[in-house]
């Protein structure tokens, strides 16, 4: 079998027991049957053996451990799968799977129409990261439009708001920024190396939203209309969020983040639907906002 029908079969197993607690033998005819439609070429047979160095396969490679329930005798993957790249993998091959084969996709599947953000980028800034090459590129801001020519160690991509950002360490000063590969041009790698940089990026970035983090983090109490908070609860605002109390009146939830721009105009978003009770300082904020909103439409 070709190294892409190893890979769709750990995937195929893990979507299995992501979805339900199952036996070799349900494990065995899903993976069978997915397989057969995937046709892949050549004759294959799944066996206990070959399911046990799955197993195995599948903890390296993903760090999702399958375990054995030998009451019900049915294999399960016992926690959700915390790692944000595996999760975007599996749901990513999930749409794939949904959408290949020749099928038509119109009028079924309605896509949303995106300009690009820039992931033909993704492969260098990979390899010079895992490699330790210092990058250079062109960054236009998008707030003032200024252009600038940036010599960068990058040591990390993260996603925020379905945009790209490169964090890097700028030679210019040596601090950490971030770059959208929607804003960057001219991109080369260059032949000089740099030592590793020790950086927490998940630390750094642990109480945004999305990317700005020029305010101190602090506690956001918000009151959602009984309406919103449903969609509120079942797609959660941000890591943080807790429910504080749950009623026919309304949702409240408190949220740990910084209360930069991207949060005012996240929460202008729901207009009506929501109240910051807060802290003050955004309160009056969004006061600003909506009274510079107002006086456009006098």
């Amino acid at each position: 079998m070709a190294k892409v029908g190893f890979y769709k079969r750990y995937l195929y197993i893990v979507e299995k027991l992501t979805s339900v607690p199952s036996s070799f033998q349900e494990i065995h005819k899903y993976v069978m049957t997915k397989l057969e439609s995937d046709d892949l070429g050549g004759k294959f047979e799944y066996s206990n053996r070959t399911f046990d160095r799955d197993k195995t396969d599948i903890y390296d490679l993903f760090g999702i451990l399958i375990q054995y329930d030998r009451k019900d005798k049915v294999y399960y993957i016992e926690d959700r799968i915390e790692n944000a790249s595996v999760s975007r993998m599996i749901e990513s091959f999930s749409i794939h799977q949904a959408l290949k084969g020749g099928n038509k996709i119109t009028p079924s599947v309605y896509l949303e129409c995106r300009k690009s953000s820039g992931t033909h980028l993704l492969n260098g800034i990979l390899y010079a990261i895992q490699n330790y090459y210092m990058v250079s590129f062109t960054h236009t801001k998008f707030w003032d439009m200024e252009i600038t020519q940036r010599t960068v160690k990058p040591i990390a991509i993260k996603e925020a708001q379905h945009r790209w950002y490169l964090i890097a360490v700028d030679t210019k000063n040596g601090e950490v920024r971030n770059f959208g590969f929607d804003r960057i041009t001219d991109f080369r790698i260059l032949e000089t190396k740099f030592k590793q940089v020790n950086c927490n990026v998940d630390k750094i970035y642990r109480h945004s939203f999305g990317i700005e983090k020029y305010e101190p983090a602090q506690k956001l109490l918000l009151e959602f209309s009984w309406q919103q908070g449903n969609y509120i609860k079942s797609f959660p605002l941000h890591a943080s969020q807790k429910v504080v109390s749950d009623t026919e009146k309304g949702l409240l939830i408190e949220l740990f983040i910084h209360p930069t721009n991207e949060v005012v105009m996240e929460l202008l978003k729901y207009g009506a639907e929501v109240k910051v009770l807060e802290p003050i300082a955004l309160q009056n904020t969004l006061r600003k906002r909506i009274s510079e909103m107002m006086k456009k439409y006098q």
